[in-house]
């Protein structure tokens, strides 16, 4: 493995500790400014990770980083419904999560189409 593959695995790691940190934290670490607040920050977050891993993995493997990312937010979701006292499981922030998952596919595959378009252009 490349020392790029051990950053960008290292990373998509920190991210996911990070992510599972904060929401099973007693007190959120991030102040609340608005009250759908938690749904963007569930939004940023599982997005974030998306592309980390996909990063990781290699685009062209982006669904084994997809696979990864939703286990991960319906697994933060299982634990905060039953293993933290002060959380609870939700499923509008389950579905933030996979929005977030679902804009980075998204922008995964726009960035690929507009570098094959630019190939395109070079080679014609």
């Amino acid at each position: 493995m490349t020392p790029k593959r051990l950053f960008l695995g290292a990373v998509s790691i920190f991210i996911g500790a990070l992510i599972l940190w904060g929401a099973t934290a007693d007190i959120p670490p991030i102040p609340k400014f608005f009250a759908a607040q938690d749904k963007l920050e569930h939004f940023a977050a599982f997005g974030a990770l998306m592309l980390w891993l996909s990063a990781f993995v290699g685009p062209r493997n982006w669904l084994y980083a997809a696979l990864i990312a939703v286990c991960c937010a319906v697994g933060l979701e299982v634990v905060q419904a039953y293993f933290v006292a002060s959380r609870s499981g939700d499923i509008p922030d389950l579905i933030a999560s996979l929005s977030g998952v679902a804009a980075s596919i998204g922008f995964i595959f726009y960035v690929r189409s507009m570098i094959r378009s630019r190939r395109a252009a070079q080679l014609a």
